[in-house]
């Protein structure tokens, strides 16, 4: 898998992450690639926009959990 590939399965990873309701914020879910082996998830989510989407996607996914 190319780089370009690579960056974008990763960020579609991270939105399932966000989306799943699993996880708190941004940093797990960076914990959580970097442990499926996406040893570069640090810098691809490196942004403080990307960052504050996902916390809001994470806090949105929890509370339709909790209903």
């Amino acid at each position: 898998m190319n780089k370009k590939r690579r960056a974008e399965f990763i960020m579609k990873r991270a939105n399932e992450l966000a989306e799943s309701g699993e996880c708190q914020d941004w940093m797990s879910i960076e914990i959580r690639l970097r442990h499926e082996g996406f040893r570069e998830a640090r810098q691809l989510l490196d942004s403080q926009f990307v960052r504050q989407e996902l916390n809001e996607m994470c806090r949105l996914a929890r509370e339709q959990k909790q209903k």
